[in-house]
């Protein structure tokens, strides 16, 4: 049994893992998430037959029906009734369930925590955060702001910026990371970590709040990090999270500034002339450099800092720095600090392929570590629990043998530091993309690790609203990309087992990992810090990927979680139409959204001036302001059942209107990696008779599953966009990538009113795209499948199921070409827009491939197309299947032909096929006659014979013959590639009879 409860009676003397012999039984309703679990069974240890999954709960509690529950599935067997700690288990649960001891039983049951928002406007790129003595919650903006807000006013307060440009953050540059001194109540100091405006290079600082505001020439300097900005895209990685420990040793979380878009989704260890920017080995895997580390030194109140004793490597050695406490990192973007045990706690990022090679490295792979000695973490050459990469020929493209983790070796000619380095240490936890044996609690798909505090219970506190002591001691992690949150709890004790299945476990071994906030919903969960009042503070990104000052990141927000298992207050919305314009501006505001949580009655407090007086008891008034200015309305809602109260601002701008912006590149448009694609960006402001182009600022992100990288600034109005040509070989093959492009203007304001930002978002679809990397599916599975183009298909295809991809706008796409098999029924698959039964656009007949791993490659001409962005269906269709069975097809991935949203690149290209056509085994050559825009060169010609074999490349590959040995339609397809990274493309479909 894992024993998750260390505080309730009938478990906090039980062992951490509790062996016993018995028999278990299956619940007909898993019980998780509606009750308080306090022991779990520890499946996956030898006995089939549990069908819980990884929540088999084997005790329990509840507050129930106005009284008490409490259940153990122990006691099956009779001799369980003569052993102490079975005995004490049950007296304990029987005297809590009577009411004659105290114990809390809404830990972990869904429902029992609060999201109350602190701040849900005008956030841009919000980084991280940390919460004062007082309960002010101080949080640094990417894009240059140090801000604070108020606990209990919710007033907002900016006390440094450093005032970023766009062109400055377009990668992963700018104000990184923050924490405050443990004796910041009384010395109100803090800790940034910040890109220098002129310098290449990042700065660890110390600043002094005082009055209400930061003054830069408080600054004391502690560390300058040099980097490769400008090179690449290597400032893609930098790491940036701070943490103070109680001893106050300083911690920086420093990335491996390392271009990780050209290594095909493994270890970037490129050591050719000119290439250091490309090579990790360099920064992570070198003890001379900073970067791709966990740093430690004690600052001094001079602001000098001393090594404290235990770092990697002792001062005075050389080839190395002394403030090094843990090195191999890649981008630990996430670091906390065990208040118990002072143990530094990473959540570091990995690479990004989508499956292992043999000859390059594993599945990109990354990691939660617990680090209570200095060491060694293996990148670049090992991640995980020590998976070696491949050395790698990046001149010659050749592998080499795999590094040895026992003894890694860095020859790198970017090494200036040890060749010899520390042996590389386990993860503590490890998961890939794919679903994890040893960690199947965690799910599967992009990885985005977190990590979050600690908790610390304090008995003295008296707030209702702190997590209860069931939490103390657990790790909470979460994650960016999948979104959830999660608990991680550690051994105490070293144990051992009569059962010789069963190994022993050691102190600061993983005992139980466990969902929470399962009810909650996030858009990208991204920073997490409990304050003094045992509440949990978090940031949610929102839908921003770092495009700028404002306007950037909807849905975004500062939020303190409480435990309301005692008394839950309100959840409170607010909205205010429109939130900005002329005097006089009459505004309609709304609480849409606002609930009880126990159906009650809600009672309405509007302070539209926030000058202490209730202007309105509506639900939803409205209000006129005749005064220019910004003014900020607060709505307090209170709970007739309970008394509580819950409370909400928005702000609104009197005075000027807040910009129009529009693009002309479509929401949804196609295009592929490397492409320029052009734009004009329209902007309508009242106030600003003149738009001035030099502050309008267009930015392109690299999307990848669910969140994105940042990489080029444009100013503005109109202009020639590039995307990244590395992109689909950075990431590694099956990628789920896109493009974002955002457009923004901040216009003028007006004397005593602020400016206002107005922005725009478009995504842009890859027209080549995986069938799997659907926005929506009926009835369809994701098989993974070694023969398909990434690994996976869409298989179990029944008559009427669907796949769709959005958004998508069709514009100068005028055909799809279908990789598809078929060993079962076939049938027509109808391309649709707007629904599963909109307006059809096109149909292809399937019939039998000859087999499942049998692929063909059909083209289906585009008619009835829509204007602008809608949603594709891609339905299946054959009525004569009866039962659901044999499924209909499989398909594998979907190629959109024409150009798109690119500017033609110039230069010419025609296909021919001698011959087109034949009885299989069909023997045909292809030859591409293409010639290169003016001043450019053909780089490459890559032929993709639409059979799923393997693509051929070479820069003078213009001819190439290849074999089918079986029926079908084939459309094959070259694309050329020029020195610009542009390319032209052409199909050609070949009929094998």
């Amino acid at each position: 049994m894992k024993v998750l409860d260390r505080a309730h009676p009938s478990t906090r003397n039980l062992p951490e893992l509790w062996e016993q012999s018995e028999e278990w039984y299956n619940w007909r309703t898993n019980p998780t998430g509606n009750v308080h679990t306090l022991a779990q069974i520890k499946v996956r240890d030898g006995i089939n037959g549990l069908d819980e999954g990884v929540d088999h709960a084997y005790s329990w509690c509840q507050r129930y029906d106005g009284g008490r529950s409490w259940f153990t599935a122990g006691g099956h067997a009779s001799s369980q009734f003569s052993t102490p700690t079975f005995l004490e288990h049950l007296r304990y649960g029987i005297e809590w369930a009577a009411g004659a001891v105290a114990g809390d039983c809404s830990a972990t049951e869904t429902g029992t925590f609060e999201r109350v928002g602190l701040v849900t406007e005008n956030l841009a790129d919000p980084f991280e955060l940390a919460v004062a003595p007082d309960r002010k919650v101080y949080y640094i903006q990417r894009t240059g702001a140090l801000k604070v807000v108020n606990s209990d006013t919710l007033q907002v307060t900016t006390l440094l910026d450093f005032a970023y440009t766009s062109a400055m953050t377009d990668q992963s540059d700018g104000l990184l990371g923050m924490t405050l001194d443990r004796n910041f109540a009384s010395n109100g100091w803090v800790y940034l970590l910040w890109s220098d405006k002129t310098l290449k290079q990042l700065n660890l600082s110390r600043f002094t709040v005082a009055n209400n505001s930061v003054a830069l020439s408080s600054e004391k300097r502690l560390l300058a990090i040099p980097t490769y900005r400008g090179e690449g895209r290597a400032n893609s990685h930098m790491g940036g999270s701070l943490a103070m420990d109680a001893a106050g040793r300083l911690y920086a979380a420093i990335g491996d500034n390392t271009d990780p878009f050209a290594s095909s989704g493994y270890t970037p260890i490129d050591e050719r002339a000119g290439r250091a920017a490309w090579d990790a080995q360099g920064t992570a895997g070198n003890t001379n450099d900073l970067r791709g580390k966990i740093l430690r030194i004690t600052p001094q109140a001079d602001g000098t800092y001393t090594i404290p004793t235990g770092n990697l490597f002792p001062a005075g050695t050389a080839k190395t720095r002394p403030e090094v406490y843990a090195m191999g990192m890649r981008n630990p973007f996430r670091i906390t600090i065990e208040p118990q045990t002072n143990a530094v706690l990473v959540a570091d990022y990995g690479p990004d392929a989508r499956a292992a090679d043999a000859n390059r490295g594993p599945e990109g792979t990354v990691e939660f570590n617990r680090i209570t000695t200095a060491g060694n973490y293996g990148w670049p050459y090992c991640v995980g629990n020590n998976i070696p990469f491949n050395d790698y020929d990046f001149a010659t493209s050749t592998s080499g043998a795999k590094f040895n983790c026992a003894a890694p070796s860095n020859n790198s000619p970017n090494n200036t530091g040890l060749t010899t380095l520390p042996a590389a240490k386990s993860a503590l936890v490890w998961y890939a993309y794919s679903a994890s044996s040893q960690f199947p609690e965690l799910g599967t798909g992009g990885g985005g690790p977190m990590s979050g505090p600690v908790y610390d219970y304090d008995p003295a506190n008296t707030r209702t609203t702190k997590f209860p002591e069931y939490f103390e001691g657990k790790w909470i992690t979460y994650e960016l990309t999948r979104r959830w949150f999660k608990t991680l709890s550690i051994h105490k004790t070293a144990q051992t087992f009569s059962n010789a299945r069963f190994g022993p476990t050691a102190v600061g071994d993983l005992q139980s990992i466990n969902g929470i906030f399962e009810n909650m919903s996030w858009i990208q969960p991204f920073e997490a810090e409990f304050g003094p009042d045992g509440s949990l503070y978090v940031i949610d990104f929102g839908e921003g990927t770092g495009s700028g000052r404002g306007g950037s990141n909807a849905g975004a927000g500062i939020y303190r979680i409480d435990y309301v298992a005692n008394g839950r207050p309100p959840s409170v919305k607010i909205a205010a139409t429109p939130d900005s314009g002329r005097t006089p501006l009459t505004v309609a505001f709304s609480s849409a959204g606002t609930a009880a949580g126990d159906g009650s009655t809600l009672s309405y407090a509007w302070d539209f001036t926030n000058d202490g007086t209730t202007d309105s008891t509506a639900a939803n008034p409205s209000h006129t302001y005749s005064t220019a200015g910004k003014h900020t309305a607060r709505l307090t809602v209170r709970n007739s059942g309970n008394g509580l109260t819950a409370t909400t601002v928005t702000d609104v701008v009197v005075g000027n209107t807040r910009p129009t912006v529009t693009i002309t590149v479509p929401d949804g448009g196609f295009f592929d990696f490397g492409d320029k694609i052009p734009y004009t960006v329209t902007v309508t402001d009242p106030e600003d008779a003149t738009i001035d182009c030099a502050k309008v600022t267009v930015q392109t992100q690299l999307g990848h599953d669910s969140h994105a990288h940042p990489l080029d600034v444009y100013t503005g109005c109109s202009g020639l966009l590039a995307t990244e040509a590395d992109a689909g070989d950075g990431h590694g093959p099956g990628q789920n990538l896109y493009t974002l492009i955002t457009a923004q203007y901040t216009d003028g304001g007006a004397a005593g009113v602020p400016a206002l930002t107005g922005s725009t978002r478009v995504q842009l679809q890859p027209k080549s795209k995986e069938a799997e990397h659907f926005s929506g599916q009926f009835g369809l599975v994701v098989n993974d499948r070694a023969t398909a183009r990434a690994g996976k298909r869409l298989g179990d295809v029944d008559h009427n199921d669907w796949v769709a991809y959005g958004p998508v706008d069709l514009r100068n796409i005028g055909s799809v070409t279908i990789g598809v098999t078929n060993g079962g029924l076939g049938g027509d698959i109808e391309l649709r827009t707007g629904s599963p039964t909109g307006t059809l656009i096109g149909r292809a007949t399937i019939g039998s491939t000859g087999g499942w791993d049998n692929l063909v490659s059909p083209t289906v001409t585009l008619t009835n197309k829509p204007t602008g962005t809608t949603t594709l269906y891609a339905k299946f269709v054959n009525a004569a299947q009866a039962g659901g069975t044999p499924d209909l097809l499989s398909l594998d991935w979907l190629r959109f032909n024409g150009a798109g949203v690119k500017q033609e690149p110039g230069g010419t290209l025609s296909l021919a096929a001698n011959p087109a056509s034949g009885t299989a085994p069909l023997t045909t050559t292809l030859t591409a006659t293409a010639t290169a825009p003016s001043g450019q060169s053909i780089t490459d010609y890559a032929w993709d014979f639409g059979d799923n074999s393997t693509v051929a490349h070479s820069a003078t590959l213009r001819s190439t013959s290849h074999s089918y040995p079986r029926k079908g339609t084939f459309t094959a397809r070259v694309t050329v590639t020029y020195t610009s990274g542009e390319t032209r493309s052409l199909n050609l479909i070949v009929t094998v009879s």
